[in-house]
Formats: structure tokens, C-alpha cells, sequence
């Protein structure tokens, strides 16, 4: 009785923890199935070992700004990157943010509106922030650290009376006249609208590129594309499961619907785990999803015919399900380890897409697993001890009685 309860309650929470960790953590889908844009930029001019990898950390930063839920950026290439922005419909909101180089500038202006040498560059800015300038204007206040407070110091010492140009990729955004010394390492930067100025915060927040970058392409996929590619996956998906369903159960009988019913919480599992490790679902994503339902069958397979075997020898049908489950084990480990390595080497290697499909098919095998070692057992002793299932009435025809020989013989 006491093992009856705790199968009851090993199913109850085998059912109930997937739903929950859906329910609170909705899957992210990527750019194929939600839409967004794709922009490809390529960096101009000397480019050392460590440019990209810093090119890309800045991008990151940016993108941040943009409130864009996992967004794809990678290095393709020696000088080019990949930024997938799922969800973003305004491509050139997008693309003005990425691509500009943002190089920031102190300089004297000069009378004629000529600008004298750089006194300062951007480097010294050590936070910045959203604020409010003169007459309600949306401004942005930064602070510089030690080393460009003191130039800044020496700088408006220096040049009171006289404009101080703050420029952003060589255009001025604003030119304060100096009144008197700023010795306190703060400054200001006037803008004309909110969205400007939020724009220059977060391109002062991520911090200047180390080479200026050039747009290469910029590609915006709908929504409606992205609809599309969910319907047809769903019914692949579908028409998957259904052949697996009939299958299992034209062979296997009643261990072919437990199979089936274990699918389904196989499928609920692997959602499940995308969404817990907050993993961006993408149409390869999906194909390697597919892939792993006729792998998770596969392993019952195996397992199915070891318990037809132990029955064969004459073992009862509780003795059957052990020894089938203990013997098919070694071939399942194995099988799934070597799939295991081949996602691994897809995802060290591979970017983007390819990246997808790797952690799918990995969560897919583990969760296989999971399912062919632990749950389908769980099953099959709950199916057998509820329904009292005789050994003959388990498998199609039956099975062939014969008598136990010993190992000794």
C-alpha cells in the first residue's frame, strides 16, 4: 500500500512540475518563429586578435538598452558579426544604435564654429544617466573618474568664457559655455528630445567600439513568416507523435501506450527544461526536438523486448520488468552518450542556429534518459499492480512460457 502512495505521488509531481515551470516561464521564441531584425556588421580597419570579442561585448551592452529578450550575437568570421534581435520591428532604431561607433569628444569651439583639438575622449566617462536639463529639457549627466576629472578641472580652468563642445562621432550635441571651473568630475549633455537622450545614455553606458563598424545588411522578418513556420512545425510535430503513438501501440500493446503517454510528458519535460535554462526556441531548435521524440521511443524499444525476453525464460511479469529494465540500460547509456558528444561538438563549434538545435538535442537526450530508466518504469508497475495486467495479456499473442534454465547449465 505504502509503495502504491508513493508511485501516486511520483506521477503527481512528474505531471504537475513541467506545467508549473511553463506556466511562470514562458519559452522565448528567436527571430524565425517571432520575427525581428537581423543586422550584419563588419568592423573596418585594423583589427587585432581581441577586437571582435570587445566589438561584441559593446553590442551586447547596447542591445540591453533595447529590452530585447535573448538576443543572438555572434562573430562571423575575422570581422564581421551577426546580431538577431527578435522581436524589434524598427530596424533602424536598431540600426543606429548598434552601428554607431559612438567616439565622444571635448573640445574648444571657436568663434568662426571650427572646433580646436580633443581635450577629452569618451574612456574617462565613468557612468552615465537619464536626467534633466535646463527648462525641462531632457539631458544626460555623466561623471568622469579620477584621472578625467582632473583634465576636466584643467580644461574649464583654462578656457572659462569659451564653449565647450561635446561631440558624439563628430557631431556636437551640445556647446555649454565654461563659467567657471568644474572640479567635481560631472558634466551635462543637453538634447532636443527624451529618445535622444536615452540614446546617447546607453551609447555612453556600453561605451565607445575600438573600430568604426560598417551595416552590411539589414533584414526584417515578420511576424506573419514567423506564424507560419510555428504552424507547420506544430504539424509536423503533430503528424510525429501520431506515427510514434500508432506504432508503439500496434507492436507493444499495452507497454506501447505507456510509451505513448510517457512521449507526451516527454514533450512537456523538454519545454519544460528550454524554458528553465531561458533558451531561445528556433525552427533547428524544433527539428532537433522532433528528432529526439523517435530517440526517446527508442530507447523503450529496446527496453520492451528485454522484458519479452525475461518473460520468454519464465519469469513472472513484476521479475520481467526488473531484468528487462536492468539489461536494456547499458545499450540505452550508451546510445545516448555518443548522440551526447555529437551535440557537443555541434555546439562548440557551430553559431547560432546550429547552437539551437545542439541544446535542444542535448536537453532531448537526457530528458530521454530520464524518461526510459525512471518514468516508464514508473509506469509500468503503477499500469500492472492498478490494473492487475497478467504477463500473457501484456504483449500482442502473448508470449511463448518456457521453462527457467539455470546459467549453471
Amino acid at each position: 500500500m505504502k509503495n502504491k502512495k508513493t508511485q501516486y505521488l511520483w506521477l503527481l509531481v512528474i505531471l504537475v512540475v513541467p506545467a508549473v515551470i511553463l506556466y511562470f516561464n514562458k519559452i522565448k521564441l528567436g527571430l524565425d518563429l517571432r520575427g525581428g531584425t537581423s543586422v550584419v556588421l563588419q568592423a573596418q580597419g585594423k583589427i587585432e586578435s581581441d577586437t571582435m570579442d570587445k566589438v561584441r561585448d559593446i553590442i551586447e551592452r547596447r542591445v540591453d538598452g533595447l529590452g530585447v529578450t535573448e538576443p543572438v550575437i555572434q562573430i562571423s568570421g575575422n570581422d564581421r558579426l551577426i546580431v538577431e534581435l527578435a522581436g524589434i520591428k524598427d530596424s533602424q532604431k536598431a540600426v543606429e544604435l548598434i552601428g554607431t561607433t559612438a567616439k565622444l569628444e571635448f573640445k574648444i569651439k571657436n568663434q568662426d564654429g571650427t572646433y580646436g583639438p580633443t581635450l577629452l575622449g569618451g574612456s574617462a566617462i565613468k557612468t552615465a544617466v537619464l536626467s534633466q536639463g535646463e527648462f525641462g529639457r531632457p539631458a544626460v549627466d555623466f561623471t568622469l573618474d579620477g584621472k578625467g576629472a582632473e583634465i576636466f578641472a584643467k580644461i574649464t580652468r583654462e578656457n572659462i568664457g569659451k564653449p565647450l563642445a561635446i561631440m558624439l562621432d563628430g557631431k556636437e550635441q551640445s556647446a555649454p559655455v565654461i563659467n567657471s571651473e568644474i572640479s567635481r568630475g560631472t558634466g551635462q549633455i543637453t538634447t532636443n528630445s527624451r529618445e535622444d537622450a536615452q540614446k546617447i545614455t546607453n551609447l555612453l553606458k556600453s561605451g565607445a567600439l575600438p573600430v568604426s563598424i560598417k551595416i552590411l545588411e539589414v533584414r526584417t522578418v515578420g511576424a506573419t513568416l514567423g506564424v507560419e513556420s510555428i504552424k507547420q512545425t506544430q504539424f509536423a510535430g503533430i503528424l510525429a507523435m501520431i506515427a510514434i503513438s500508432l506504432f508503439m501501440f500496434a507492436i507493444y500493446k499495452i507497454p506501447g501506450l505507456i510509451a505513448d503517454v510517457v512521449l507526451v510528458i516527454y514533450g512537456f519535460l523538454v519545454l519544460a527544461s528550454l524554458s528553465l535554462v531561458r533558451s531561445t526556441l528556433t525552427l533547428p531548435g524544433i527539428a532537433g526536438f522532433i528528432l529526439t521524440l523517435g530517440m526517446a521511443v527508442d530507447a523503450n524499444v529496446i527496453t520492451f523486448e528485454r522484458i519479452k525476453e525475461e518473460m520468454n525464460k519464465g519469469y513472472s511479469i513484476d521479475d520481467s520488468v526488473e531484468k528487462g529494465f536492468e539489461n536494456g540500460l547499458p545499450a540505452i547509456i550508451d546510445g545516448n552518450l555518443t548522440t551526447l558528444l555529437i551535440a557537443a561538438v555541434l555546439f562548440s563549434f557551430g553559431t547560432g542556429p546550429v547552437r539551437g538545435f545542439a541544446v535542444t538535442l542535448s536537453l532531448g537526450v537526457m530528458i530521454t534518459m530520464l524518461t526510459a530508466i525512471f518514468i516508464t518504469k514508473l509506469f509500468m508497475r503503477f499500469v500492472i499492480s492498478t490494473f492487475h495486467i497478467k504477463k500473457e495479456k501484456l504483449f500482442w499473442g502473448g508470449i511463448n512460457d518456457a521453462k527457467f534454465e539455470s546459467d549453471t547449465l
